[in-house]
């Protein structure tokens, strides 16, 4: 009889009343093994993780688009790492993006610093390693703007200052002013500055005669670090320049356009994604793509593609000014604000250095009409000979876009040198406040356009494709000497492609036949 007390064979032991063999060995692996579990300290990774942090220097309300920020934070984590910058811009359909050549290895602590130029629209951004990120920051830079007056009675033979002021926008110190005057569509140069401590540059002048004389300076280029700020014109300046004994005249009438600046802004954020023809038939690699989302100047290179040249000449004929703000090219009747009568004049802006004879363009813009006037601009995006650009010939072009922003419908088409020509109008495609992409794809023996990413007309005639190099005009057209309404015609972007690539191009209705008198 075994008593209670009584230890059993080594090795051995019951459980249940069933005999379980147990190795000496194994016990003790398994005693001491539990014992180390128990010794062992908690790793990093099983501690809970700081957060994340980013911050922007210099703040929000501190820099212009283009101008150098420097993004500092922490991943939240110990230990050395590659992270890689990230944004979006918060519309519908918006994904977190790699910002490209944004990246960097954090210290040991998980610090790091990134310097880049500052987007041009309000945009988010966040830094990201694996599955670790900061917290979101929120970037937002302040528009460019300068404003041109005069300081003493303008008077013929006497000295008069220009003054200019960049008080709404971020001091830049040091940064050069070119005055400008008139003379007829361009611009000479007068003199140049720079801008003060104050926010302010100034040039004197002495007007030769009585009379109107039109005004303008430029803010230039100005590069510190990895930033890039392009030069940005005022709006022009009409001064009333008086005989010696005549009364004195009142001032010209210089108001701020934060009004309109606001609204375009706000609309840009809002705007949808339209199918566009290059994504729905997979064109593949832009040519070019003029985008401006990073603070550059009309006659800035392209960004991005295979072919990234060219640069836009502007042309004002009255009141209005072509210039690059929030992300997108802005063809501005006058700025708008109190006591505007209207606006004067055309404007437009013609790509140049990078044509191409077949192939596909896209674009997408939207017009926006503020108070003043009571005739309505014409509205234009087209595809116009090189060689017509230079003599001003107007006989032949491609329309991709037409439309007087205060009714709806948008017409398209093309003409040619022999007098023939070929339309179609849509009559309900809404145009004021509206952003659309238009697009055009030119063959050797085809024409198709295309809104929104669906295909809206063709033609075939060979008449109608010239087989000559082309390049884009957009522009706002004025009815003689009518006072305008005050409009800004926003061009997102503008991009090239090349033909053969992608989807095969079916479908469109057949353009409308016809003639122009247009004659060169």
């Amino acid at each position: 009889m075994t008593r209670w007390w009584s230890l059993p064979r080594l090795g051995r032991t019951s459980v249940l009343g069933r005999p379980v063999i147990r190795s000496l060995t194994s016990l003790l692996a398994f005693l001491l093994g539990s014992t180390l579990v128990l010794a062992v300290p908690a790793t990093p990774a099983a501690q809970a993780a700081r957060p994340g942090s980013l911050s922007i220097s210099p703040g929000n309300g501190h820099f212009t688009a283009g101008q150098q920020v420097t993004l500092t934070g922490n991943l939240g984590a110990d230990g050395r790492r590659r992270v890689r910058l990230q944004s979006n811009l918060g519309r519908s359909g918006d994904v977190w993006r790699d910002v490209p050549r944004a990246t960097t290895r954090t210290n040991a602590s998980g610090a790091f610093r990134l310097r880049i130029a500052a987007h041009s629209s309000t945009i988010t951004y966040r830094v990201v390693s694996g599955s670790r990120r900061t917290s979101t920051l929120v970037s937002q830079a302040v528009h460019q703007e300068v404003t041109l007056r005069t300081q003493e009675r303008p008077v013929a033979g006497r000295p008069l200052t220009l003054v200019a002021s960049t008080a709404a926008m971020p001091l830049l110190p040091g940064r050069g002013l070119t005055f400008q005057q008139r003379v007829g569509t361009g611009w000479a140069t007068l003199g140049t500055s720079t801008v003060g401590a104050d926010g302010t540059g100034s040039l004197v002048v002495t007007p030769e005669s009585a009379g109107t004389v039109v005004y303008r300076v430029r803010l230039e280029d100005w590069d510190r670090g990895v930033g890039h700020v392009g030069w940005f014109p005022s709006y022009p300046t009409y001064v009333d320049v008086a005989a010696a004994d005549a009364a004195r005249p009142g001032p010209p009438v210089v108001t701020s356009d934060r009004t309109a600046r606001t609204r375009a802004a706000t609309l840009a954020r809002r705007a949808p994604h339209q199918s566009t023809a290059a994504g729905t038939l997979r064109w593949g690699v832009q040519r070019y793509d003029f985008d401006w989302e990073h603070g550059e100047s009309l006659t800035d290179r392209a960004v991005i593609g295979t072919r990234r040249r060219g640069s836009w000449t502007d042309v004002s004929t009255g009141t209005g000014r072509v210039m690059l703000r929030n992300g997108a090219m802005q063809l501005s009747s006058n700025s708008e604000g109190a006591g505007r009568a209207g606006s004067l004049g055309s404007l437009s802006a013609t790509l140049g250095g990078n044509a191409q004879s077949h192939g596909r363009w896209e674009t997408r813009l939207m017009p926006m009409v503020f108070r003043g006037g009571t005739t309505d601009y014409v509205v234009r995006a087209e595809l116009v000979p090189v060689a017509d650009v230079a003599t001003g010939c107007e006989a032949r072009a491609i329309t991709l876009y037409e439309a007087r922003p205060q009714a709806d419908g948008i017409t398209i088409g093309a003409r040619s040198s022999s007098g023939a020509a070929w339309q179609r109008t849509l009559p309900d495609v809404r145009v004021r406040n509206a952003f659309h992409a238009l697009a055009v794809e030119v063959t050797p023996k085809r024409l198709t356009w295309f809104l929104d990413g669906r295909p809206i007309g063709r033609v075939t005639d060979p008449a109608a494709i010239s087989g000559e190099p082309l390049t884009v005009r957009l522009s706002m057209q004025a009815s003689g000497t009518e006072p305008m309404k005050t409009t800004r015609t926003l061009v997102d972007w503008v991009r090239a492609y090349p033909s053969g690539t992608g989807r095969p191009t079916r479908g469109g209705p057949r353009l409308t036949a016809g003639t122009h008198a247009v004659t060169c």
